[in-house]
């Protein structure tokens, strides 16, 4: 357990990176250790595979040594393969929650590609989930926050005028959505 300073929780973080994105999101990543004075993993996937398959696996190897205490961040398409991972096959334990970044969607509404939730997908019951969405973002259109507000009633919607797509001076929000997992 860790103090907040206003209060106590313990979690640690498995950081998800974008597609290519290792080096670019380290200032996500770092920024979360510094605000919440935790842990982070942040395994580099490799830009050489960008299949569904390589993501979903590297995903397992990373929840492998991590504990009860994990909260899942995800950004932008590592954002969309937490969530795929979440609903195709939760893994046991469950973490605490999801805390996912600029998520692309993929589909017939959103972006083409092999990364689609299956038809029929749930959450698994009782897992928090957190999407966070900058309207100034570039790179993933705010319309995809949109489609999944649709599909998962359930998950707190959180939409920011500004922050671009690497959340600038965002990330104190998205740090509190991470706290609250942990208290």
């Amino acid at each position: 357990r860790r103090s907040t300073g206003s209060g106590w929780y313990a979690v640690e973080v498995l950081f998800l990176h974008g597609a290519g994105g290792w080096t670019d999101d380290q200032p996500i990543a770092e920024e979360l250790r510094s605000r919440l004075r935790v842990p982070v993993a942040m395994p580099r996937f490799s830009n050489d595979e960008m299949t569904a398959a390589a993501w979903l696996g590297g995903i397992d190897t990373a929840l492998e040594p991590l504990g009860t205490e994990t909260v899942i961040v995800g950004h932008s398409f590592g954002a969309s393969m937490a969530l795929l991972r979440l609903t195709a096959s939760p893994p046991e334990p469950l973490p605490r929650g999801m805390v996912l970044l600029a998520t692309p969607f993929w589909g017939s509404e959103g972006w083409q590609g092999e990364y689609a939730l299956p038809p029929g997908f749930t959450i698994p019951p009782g897992l928090p989930v957190f999407l966070h969405h900058c309207r100034d973002d570039g790179t993933v259109p705010p319309e995809h926050l949109d489609r999944y507000e649709a599909l998962l009633p359930g998950a707190v919607i959180r939409r920011h005028e500004t922050g671009g797509h690497q959340f600038e001076d965002r990330m104190n929000a998205v740090a509190g959505d991470v706290a609250a997992l942990g208290s």
